[in-house]
């Protein structure tokens, strides 16, 4: 049995929702240009990039690291057009819920304003208390860059620095594990793994990814999924203890997969692809649509991008236009069938 040690958060019903954007303010200032798509070539101006995070979070990060990339294949796909830079604008509030609203309906289906999607938004803003007055899969779906390799790690004062060792300290006590994000995919995620293992735990929440770094340093807690990409530092300086991955080969030789510990169907809903997906307004123009999507495939295979992802550790598993809308369909299936068990949680 796990514990959460805060209670059901209360949702926001729909007059309260409406309210509180009201009360939020300045959203429908952030222009969108509207240009003659007759008269000139699209791109004519540059293009918005709704991005819901804090600016140095990893979705900002790759806003701002894939923009120029992204002008430079959208002038290559459409020869002669005169705009195409990218403006990365943050519009942060309600966990994505103001730049949610913003793109679905303030900004124009002209392709001037595009925006970021986390996967647990599908979960909170359809299936939760904090749903929104409209339907995320309205949205049009452009691109996804990258997966989210899910990892395990403990932090080195815990005495956890294996699998095995993790298993044999939760049969003595439950485990401590923190959580950044509530309701993000990351704690999806985190509930589906104690879950299907049954491992005795309790979730703690620090509100942040960096706030639940320090947690895992200062010993405060024993252990936490995080992405492989944004924990590689903590693991080469040996503040953490990498302990498993959640797919189905190794990240590195010598750390096992979940796979290999017994639990093959968990690393088929935890991670994987769709991280960071690339939305536009609900009904874009198709041909706007054809050219953004043809970009965003020069942009993936760009050497300039390319070395940006080996910096940045990101891990590139591109899904495009349909096949990023069917693995929505499948994400969307997939929460609420885990519906009873998050709300378990206070989700």
């Amino acid at each position: 049995m796990v514990q959460d040690t805060e209670g059901r958060q209360k949702g926001m019903e729909r007059r309260d929702f409406l309210k509180w954007m009201g009360a939020m303010g300045g959203a429908a200032a952030l222009p969108s240009p509207l240009h003659a798509a007759s008269k000139e070539l699209y791109p004519a101006g540059d293009i918005s990039f709704i991005c819901y995070s804090q600016p140095g979070g990893g979705f900002d990060t790759m806003a701002r690291g894939s923009a120029p990339f992204l002008a430079k294949a959208l002038r290559e796909v459409s020869r002669g057009a005169k705009g195409g830079n990218i403006q990365v604008k943050n519009m942060t509030g309600g966990a994505g819920a103001k730049a949610a609203y913003y793109l679905f309906n303030d900004a124009r289906p002209d392709g001037y304003t595009i925006g970021d999607l986390n996967r647990g938004s599908f979960y909170k803003f359809m299936l939760t208390a904090d749903k929104l007055p409209f339907d995320l899969r309205k949205f049009t779906y452009l691109y996804s860059p990258s997966n989210s390799n899910r990892i395990l790690v403990s932090g080195k004062r815990s005495g956890i620095n294996s699998w095995e060792s993790m298993v044999a300290k939760s049969k003595k006590s439950p485990l401590t594990f923190a959580v950044s994000t509530v309701g993000g995919s990351e704690h999806l995620d985190t509930i589906y793994v104690v879950e299907a293992t049954g491992i005795p735990s309790q979730l703690t929440k620090w509100g942040s990814t960096s706030q639940t770094d320090a947690a895992l340093i200062r010993g405060d807690v024993d252990v936490a999924l995080a992405s492989y990409d944004s924990m590689r530092s903590l693991i080469d300086a040996k503040e953490v203890n990498f302990l498993v991955s959640f797919t189905k080969e190794r990240l590195v030789p010598t750390v096992p997969t979940i796979v290999e510990k017994g639990f093959p169907k968990v690393a088929s809903y935890v991670g994987g692809p769709g991280r960071g997906m690339v939305i536009a307004p609900p009904n874009l123009d198709p041909e706007v649509k054809r050219i953004f999507v043809a970009a965003a495939r020069k942009m993936i295979v760009d050497p300039g991008f390319l070395s940006f992802c080996e910096k940045t550790g990101t891990d590139l598993e591109p899904l495009f236009d349909q096949e990023l809308e069917e693995y929505v369909k499948g994400i969307i299936k997939f929460y609420t069938e885990m519906a009873p068990i998050y709300k378990k949680y206070g989700l």
